[in-house]
């Protein structure tokens, strides 16, 4: 367990007060550098005021290389276009990849997928992606990049109760440096620094980065067909093609066991981190 870890711990008991939370997000990526030496650091950028607060605070290391946003094939344009427009305003170098395998070629092959099989969504749509990322981007056989990303325990009470704010596997090592804030100190720390907001998440509840439907809530579909109908357009049309193709074809709704993908989940350091914990 980590000094961050144990003061959160001791501040429960009450016996240590918590530090200021940007100081602690600073001490957060500090560690990790000196800890995993890498070769560079980027800051994944979804599109979520999560990721914007990682991504600013990690753009105050020299070591920060830019931002990196997956284009899912299914998501929300103006969720890009707010990323972009964020990166230029910072000078912010970014990166926007896409894989080669599309969601439209999984739908089609597997019908859409339910909650089980939201590993294989997430290993074909962004894994693949930050594998090309950490091989184009390592200066060496053994140099490790640094990802940074948005984790908040607070909105991920499944999976992130006990997380660490890094960690490590293989050539690449994850860093949360929000990993223990508050929603209200996040946004307190937009205000402060006078970060645009992204005014997808006010109408849907999230960044709209990646819409694969796997954890969609009741009424999701609706939302997304009242404020952004050429999403809604597109998961309409998929979904005719996946009924012609004999494969689940309801978006958001749990397939039949025997139509399933393959099962599988991200790993808990993944950018699909707080899937399943929508609100």
């Amino acid at each position: 367990m980590s000094n961050h870890s144990n003061s959160v711990e001791a501040n429960r008991t009450g016996l240590f007060v918590r530090p200021n939370p940007i100081i602690e997000a600073h001490d957060i990526i500090s560690e990790a550098i000196e800890l995993y030496q890498p070769c560079t650091m980027f800051g994944l950028f979804s599109g979520g005021h999560d990721s914007l607060v990682a991504c600013h605070i990690a753009s105050r290391f020299k070591l920060f290389a830019g931002c990196v946003h997956i284009n899912t094939g299914i998501g929300v344009e103006e969720t890009r276009e707010y990323v972009r427009s964020t990166c230029k305003a910072f000078s912010w170098p970014l990166r926007e990849m896409q894989s080669k395998i599309s969601y439209e070629s999984l739908v089609l092959k597997w019908g859409f997928p339910g909650p089980a099989s939201h590993g294989v969504m997430y290993t074909q749509l962004k894994e693949r992606c930050l594998r090309q990322l950490v091989r184009e981007s390592k200066t060496g056989p053994r140099a490790r990049v640094l990802l940074i990303g948005g984790a908040r325990s607070q909105e991920s009470t499944r999976r992130m109760g006990n997380a660490e704010p890094h960690c490590r596997e293989g050539c690449r090592a994850w860093c949360s440096p929000i990993v223990y804030w508050s929603t209200d100190e996040r946004n307190d720390y937009i205000d402060a620094a006078k970060l645009p907001k992204n005014r997808v998440v006010a109408k849907l509840c999230m960044s709209g980065e990646c819409l694969c439907g796997a954890f969609a809530k009741p009424g999701e579909y609706l939302d997304i067909s009242h404020h952004f109908p050429e999403v809604a357009q597109q998961i309409r049309d998929l979904e005719a093609k996946a009924k012609a193709a004999g494969v689940h074809c309801r978006w958001g709704e749990r397939p039949p066991r025997k139509c399933s993908a393959p099962t599988g989940e991200p790993p808990l350091f993944s950018l699909c981190w707080s899937c399943g914990n929508k609100t």
